[in-house]
Formats: C-alpha cells, structure tokens, sequence
C-alpha cells in the first residue's frame, strides 16, 4: 500500500500536520512520506540553498524536525523524506498521487476568526484527487478515539466519503456520527409564513428515513461499528461545526466537477476548513 503522504514547511502547524499523518499511517499499517518543497525559481540562499560553514540547509532542517515529531508518535513506521524542486502545491499534489491520504498543517487566527490555511492548502484541496486532511496545530498530540464526524448531503454523491468515514472509524475503533441538514425551504407559501408543524415533523421524519436507508449498505458492511445520526433543519456548515465540536475527525466532501471555477471549494466545506476546531477531511467525489 502507498504511504501516508505529509507537507511541511517548518512551521508549528506542519509538525501537527506529521504528528497527525504518523498516527494515520500506524494505524494503516503503511508508512509515512515527508515532503518539503522549494521552488525551482527560489534564490538560493540561507532558506533553500547551500548552507555555509557545514550547516544543515533549512528544508532538510524541517524535514528533520518533522521526522522526529513522526516518530514520537509512531516509532514503529517506516519515514522517508524527501525536498522537491517545485511550485509547494504542484508539489504535494504530485507527490500524494496514489496516496490515501495527505495532510497539511492549518494555522489557527483565533477562537473567534478559525483557522487559515492559506493559498498553498487552498489550492491543494481545490485541485487534489486523494482526500486531503487540515490539521489544526494545538490538537492532540495523537488523534485518540473520539468519535469521527461525516457531514452529508443526500443530494449529491456520497459513496467516498462514507467509504472514507467508516473505514476510518473502523481502523481506529471510534464511534461514528452522521449528520445531516435538511432545508425547510419550499414548505412557505410565502417569506413571512410559517409551515404547520405537523408538516415540518413530517418532512423531518422523510429525510430521517431517507439517510437510513443510504446508510444501510455501510452498516452492512461495518456491523460491529457504532453508528449515530443527527439530523437538524437549517443551514449545514454551522450545523457540522458544532457537530464537530467533540469530534477527532471531521469528513466534509468537494465535487470534483459541476463547479464553473476549477479551484471552487463549495461554502459548506470551507466554513468547515475554517472554523471546525478538529481536523477536516476533504473528500473528493463526483
């Protein structure tokens, strides 16, 4: 099996970032590749170039320091770095290919601002073809047991990321919780109108019997995995957000087609990228 795949640039976040990518690779039973990049078109210099005097040149300073954090986590796992010559998302694009995972390092603004991952992470997770996880700097030094989070949309595909979301429940003998928003838009007549209640439960109770049943086939399969749902009737990304709030993981989607700007993340996915204080896991599907 291909190894976890990590980018690092030095920073607090990026050792999160391989802390976090160690764990995964543990608990994958695969090991774990670090990459630094630096472009082609970078002076070299005291950041990328030779070193003088015998130093150690800083890419491989920062491989270093990540490979340790790694391995203060997961002794046990093979670690391979490595220094690419290229554009930092091209980069970790191309070396994540056939990887089940890449992670990157988000940086947190504050308790009321989130967290930023800048245009590096941005891009990568617009473009990637493999499910990218941000991960947050103060978390956990192992992301532990608690329960992994997967925000669904019924309207579009959902197959990736339940196939992510258990599997990764799965490995990590973790509860897993569902959550799904459902919209009461188009049971007004009019703004200002409120629907019957009778109708709202009604409608609620659809869209709890509509998730059963997409469920099931994943059930089936995860029979000894506990499975929770939470439904609620309003706005998604607030809803996931505070869903998450308890969460080690949570598991959001990105449509890799129906977007007319290529580099499109949907609101949902980036309110959570933002503000969810647990990593987050981008799924791409169709």
């Amino acid at each position: 099996m291909s190894a976890v795949v990590v980018g690092v640039d030095g920073s607090e976040e990026g050792l999160g970032a391989a802390r976090w990518a160690a764990a995964e690779a543990a608990w994958r039973g695969v090991g774990l590749r670090i990459v630094t990049a630096v472009s082609r078109w970078e002076v070299p210099g005291a950041d990328s170039g030779p070193a003088r005097g015998g130093a150690v040149p800083r890419p491989q300073q920062n491989l270093r320091a990540a490979a340790q954090a790694a391995k203060e986590i997961s002794p046990k796992i093979d670690v391979h770095d490595e220094v690419l010559g290229e554009d930092p998302a091209r980069a970790l694009l191309h070396a994540a290919e056939g990887a089940p995972v890449l992670a990157i390092g988000s940086r947190a603004l504050g308790p009321v601002a989130g967290f930023v991952l800048g245009s590096v992470g941005l891009s990568v997770i617009a473009h990637a073809t493999m499910p990218v996880v941000a991960v947050r700097q103060q978390v956990a030094r192992s992301p532990g047991t608690a329960p992994i989070v997967v925000g669904l949309d019924l309207r579009h595909s959902y197959g990736p990321l339940l196939d992510f979301a258990f599997e990764t429940a799965d490995r990590r003998g973790a509860a897993l919780r569902v959550a799904h928003a459902w919209s009461a838009q188009g049971l007004y007549s009019y703004p200002s109108a409120l629907p019957d209640p009778t109708v709202l439960e009604r409608v609620g109770d659809s869209a709890e019997a509509e998730l059963s049943q997409a469920l099931s086939p994943w059930r089936r399969r995860f029979p000894r995995l506990g499975v929770d749902t939470e439904l609620a009737m309003g706005a998604s990304a607030p809803f996931l957000v505070e869903s998450s709030t308890d969460a080690s993981l949570l598991v959001v989607g990105r449509r890799l087609r129906g977007h007319p700007f290529p580099t499109r993340i949907g609101p949902v996915t980036h309110a959570a990228l933002h503000h969810a204080a647990c990593p987050v896991a981008v799924v791409p599907h169709e």
